[in-house]
């Protein structure tokens, strides 16, 4: 069997030309050392950011290809970890150096016939484009070792939009990848992965990304991106590890200490001097966490008023008598008199005027 690839010892592990053919120019900086194994295989967090954009988004660096990955015994017992690196003077990706018939990956699984895992953190998803074609080397790999599983981890899609012209090539190659599950798993770069590739290919990485929670800006992506493969290979993720979005907290009331269970004596008395006391707590007084008050909606204060109707009872009969003692307190009863007026018609004013003329005369 006929082998490209040239290897090289390095102070911490092995440096691989692909291609034998390749060296240094100054168009590329990594020629002609495009795979690194062992420790060579870290990078400084700067170009980490620059590759994958962690922790504060997508960099998408075009001409910039990194992958990390681990090649795994059927125990899990890792064999071996490294770098691969895109050729920019020679315009060659990385998947297909790493997925190369007779290259460096293939001699080394025929060398060690224990290999059953190949875990891939790359920057980008494979392409299919024309002069690359990584999605078709990566599949006669598949077909060639069989026993082999592939989890392949992104940051960042390559090429799959619709303004993109090669995009119909990809998305297609990614669904043909995809159709070889539950052997191939194509998952996002997701929150626990992040510190796992922190820890295992990054020189000096900050403490605060290593235990810090993932930037939601980031963290955002890796959910769009878990979106979107799912939407071009029609499967779901096999492992997405994005925290769930945190749900607003809920007030409660504020619960009052019963007045027997304060003890007065022991409460810190004002004294002279710019003095702030903290929460004081007593033996007799349980700690009862008393959150904020609960602040009513705008809606309550700009509701309408509420009418209120009284009915009064009234007296089924009209001609029934009421007894204001009982409704008014200091009503007094009062007597009616009713004066009826007559018309008196003039002949019997005059005979009543001639009566009293004819008593006078008498008397």
């Amino acid at each position: 069997m006929e082998y490209f690839f040239q290897e090289f010892s390095g102070y911490h592990g092995t440096l691989i030309k692909p291609y034998y053919w390749l060296y240094h120019n100054q168009y590329c900086l990594k020629c002609p050392y495009h795979i690194r194994t062992g420790e060579e295989s870290r990078v400084t967090y700067g170009e980490f950011y620059e590759a994958f954009g962690f922790p504060y988004g997508p960099t998408m660096p075009e001409n910039k290809q990194l992958i990390f990955y681990e090649v795994k015994a059927f125990s899990g017992e890792v064999l071996q970890k490294g770098q691969v690196t895109n050729c920019v003077s020679s315009n060659i990706h990385a998947e297909s150096m790493l997925f190369e018939e007779h290259g460096y990956v293939d001699s080394f699984i025929y060398h060690h016939e224990s290999v059953g895992y190949i875990t891939l953190y790359a920057n980008y998803t494979p392409c299919n484009e024309y002069a690359h074609c990584c999605t078709s080397k990566m599949h006669d790999f598949l077909i060639k070792h069989p026993q082999i599983r592939l989890d392949i981890y992104f940051s960042q899609l390559y090429h799959v939009n619709e303004d993109n012209f090669s995009s119909v090539w990809n998305r297609e190659a990614l669904k043909s990848l995809a159709g070889f599950w539950p052997r191939v798993t194509l998952n996002p770069i997701s929150n626990g992965i992040w510190q796992t590739i922190l820890y295992n290919f990054v020189k000096e990485a900050p403490a605060t990304s290593l235990y810090q929670p993932v930037l939601p800006i980031r963290a955002s992506t890796d959910s769009y991106n878990a979106h979107m493969i799912h939407v071009i290979t029609g499967i779901k993720p096999y492992f997405v590890d994005v925290p769930p979005e945190p749900k607003p907290k809920i007030i409660s009331r504020r619960q009052d200490i019963p007045m027997g269970m304060m003890n007065y004596s022991s409460i810190p008395q004002a004294q002279h001097g710019n003095y702030q006391y903290l929460p004081f707590l007593t033996p007799r007084m349980p700690f009862m966490p008393i959150p904020a008050p609960e602040f009513h909606a705008q809606k309550d204060f700009e509701s309408k008023p509420k009418h209120v109707v009284r009915h009064l009872k009234m007296p089924t009969d009209i001609n029934e008598g009421i007894d204001l003692g009982n409704v008014l307190p200091n009503a007094r009863k009062i007597n009616e008199v009713v004066i009826t007026e007559k018309v008196v018609k003039e002949k019997d004013r005059e005979k009543k005027g001639n009566r009293k003329k004819k008593k006078r005369d008498r008397s």
